[in-house]
């Protein structure tokens, strides 16, 4: 068909656009459209054939063609036009279907059809230029369809105008259709389920702040109870086990020494804890052998009492880790387990997974073994109590302490990070909130961080040794810092050790952990308070025993990468709620006290000496990184996390 001169109309993807053909080459087109626009058009494209004009009167031609076909288009009724057709199941084109319809089969009448049927496609499915009716099964499912978008899209107005509304802080009006939203609401944020008043708070309040706009209304509805711990509610964790786990810890039978384990009763073992830990994990003892000294890490071994796919073990994969936050803590396991059975408390036999060292009187490692024994705690001590008795000459102590030091130092060697700065511990009962400063580098402190490294690491080499398949740390190298002329101040000095870590990685393969210092990691000492410790130790016990070990690799993959993304989730979790507690500190006791605050950068950021917290100052003036300043705190948003500083 010569087209060149002609008005046509062309598909262009989904729409039916209108053209002048300036030129036609084999099966292309060089069109200009009302607008002066040039296109290159396909033949195959062209669905619609108008008359012959010159081309300065397109434009004018267009918009007259464009009205008549608009003027003819309202009066298609689709619906009649399906119904004659009879059920026809064929493709038809739109000049019979003019012709069906108006009884001429004229560009313009087949043109007001095309646009009808594209416009209104519940009754025909367009293919290419030509129509399908469609079935009435068909038509009667996309009837229903189009019944639920709208109602849909009537609710997600509704919810939006009533969300907005809760959110400015009014006092819940509980109406039939707000009790159901906020039942909705209630059951997204203790969930995390993928419920559309979810999508609608994100887009009301933004992804980040969505839960906390939910809390807020919920507290106010009272449907939370305002007096729960925020950041569990917001992170949708419930603190309470149900009926049936309790009922099946409380079904537990106590542990009793089995000649198969190695008996430690008589080695003197004590343990070395916060004050407030229940959940004892690890305890220790230390024997002399001639001018040798036997140091024993000894992990309670839950093993004992829960197994793989037990009603307590699917719990505490789905919980994956204690969790301690300031205000609430959160288990793992049921007390009767967590704290009581498998917790090493004093004069009480008890399973462990224990890996003993053989040093010799420099503090060189001779060699060890790693099996499965029963000990009874003899003492109990918390960390303030061991550094008094390692001051007063406690020989054990003090011979576990220097081990402790000649260990770290030989790691610091190997390029591990032996820098650790104060941590603070917030603590809230009822209205008081408590900060305490922890040294992590005191004697005692030091001790038993060592031993529980000197234990994962030679765990590791064990299951590498043995191609026993475990749950391996490991962290790539990380950037060497150039050595400072002068002291640096401790928190410039963190926070440029900080911008050098590598995050640590979960893996099936041993390698390299550069922040500790060792050739491979595990991690098995924590096995009350974390799933994957658990794991780890299941297949060591299992090892030990000559059983079968519980995981194959696959399985491992999977615990891996739960853990890793609880890991991240427990991080942010505790990091929010321990921010807010300390925000909250500062607000009661300091808000209108000069603080001193040290300065980081050039940019104005800084750091508030005693407590940690970061904010940003202007007018630094001469003042340099790592001077002190004396601030105010200007304004405190607890739930934001958010504290604004001046200087006093």
């Amino acid at each position: 068909m010569f087209l060149t001169g002609k008005i046509i109309e062309f598909l262009d993807t989904d729409q039916i656009r209108m053209g002048y053909v300036r030129k036609q080459e084999r099966d292309r087109l060089q069109v200009i459209d009302p607008r002066g626009r040039n296109v290159s058009v396909n033949n195959d494209h062209v669905v619609i054939v108008h008359q012959a004009v010159p081309e300065t009167e397109f434009p004018s031609a267009a918009r007259t063609l464009s009205d008549a076909i608009a003027g003819r288009q309202s009066e298609v009724d689709v619906e009649l036009l399906w119904q004659s057709l009879g059920g026809t199941q064929r493709e038809i084109q739109a000049a019979e279907l003019a012709q069906l319809f108006f009884a001429e089969e004229s560009p313009g009448a087949a043109s007001a059809i095309f646009h009808a049927l594209v416009d209104d496609n519940l009754f025909f499915k367009r293919k290419g230029a030509q129509f399908l009716p469609k079935t009435g099964d068909q038509v009667a499912s996309e009837i229903t369809r189009r019944q639920r978008q709208r109602e849909h899209e009537e609710f997600h107005g509704r919810a939006v105008r009533t969300i907005t509304d809760l959110s400015k802080k009014h006092p819940v009006e509980q109406t039939a259709e707000t009790k159901l939203l906020l039942e909705r609401m209630h059951t997204w944020l203790r969930q995390k389920n993928g419920d559309e008043v979810g999508a609608i708070l994100e887009e009301i309040a933004g992804a980040s702040k969505a839960r906390d706009v939910a809390y807020d209304i919920l507290v106010r509805a009272g449907l939370v109870d305002g007096s729960a711990d925020r950041f569990l509610v917001l992170a949708g964790i419930d603190p309470v086990f149900p009926r049936h786990l309790i009922e099946a810890a409380e079904s537990l039978a106590p542990y009793s020494p089995v000649s198969s384990r190695i008996d430690y009763q008589e080695a003197a073992a004590f343990t070395i804890d916060d004050e407030d830990t229940r959940e004892v994990d690890d305890a220790l003892t230390v024997t002399r052998d001639g001018g040798e000294i036997v140091a024993g890490i000894h992990i309670a071994d839950v093993s004992a009492f829960v197994g793989k796919g037990d009603l307590l073990d699917v719990e505490a994969a789905r919980r994956s880790s204690t969790i301690y936050l300031p205000a609430a803590r959160v288990l793992m396991f049921p007390e009767r387990l967590s704290t009581d059975l498998a917790s090493l408390r004093e004069d009480i036999p008890r399973p462990t997974f224990t890996v003993e060292v053989r040093f010799d009187g420099q503090g060189n490692r001779l060699a060890y073994r790693i099996v499965l024994g029963t000990i009874r705690v003899r003492r109990r001590l918390s960390y303030d109590e061991a550094d008094r008795a390692l001051a007063s000459g406690d020989d054990g102590l003090q011979a576990l302490h220097g081990l402790a030091v000649h260990l770290q130092r030989a790691r610091a060697e190997r390029g591990a990070i032996t820098f650790r700065r104060p941590e603070l511990k917030v603590l809230v009962k009822g209205d008081e909130i408590s900060i305490k400063k922890i040294d992590p580098n005191s004697p005692s402190r030091l001790l038993v961080s060592e031993m529980m490294i000197l234990a994962n690491g030679i765990a590791a080499d064990f299951a590498s040794l043995n191609s026993l398949p475990v749950i391996f740390r490991t962290q790539e190298p990380r950037e060497t810092l150039a050595a400072e002329a002068t002291p640096v101040v401790e928190a410039l000095a963190f926070e440029r050790l900080r911008k050098t870590f590598k995050r640590s990685r979960l893996s099936l393969t041993p390698g390299l952990h550069s922040g500790l210092g060792l050739t491979a990691y595990t991690q098995a000492s924590s096995p009350i308070r974390r799933y994957a410790d658990l794991v780890t130790q299941r297949q060591f016990t299992a090892h030990l025993s000559n059983k079968t070990v519980p995981y194959n690799r696959e399985e491992l993959l999977q615990v891996l990468a739960t853990a890793e993304t609880a890991e991240q989730e427990g991080r942010v979790l505790e990091e929010r709620s321990t921010t807010y507690w300390l925000l909250e500190y500062l607000a009661r006791e300091k808000k209108d006290q000069n603080l001193a605050a040290v300065i980081l950068d050039a940019k104005g950021n800084i750091e508030l000496e005693n407590y940690y917290v970061r904010g940003k100052i202007g007018g630094l003036g001469l003042q340099k990184p790592g001077d002190i300043a004396e601030v105010r705190i200007e304004s405190i948003d607890s739930v934001r996390g958010e504290v604004r500083f001046r200087l006093a």
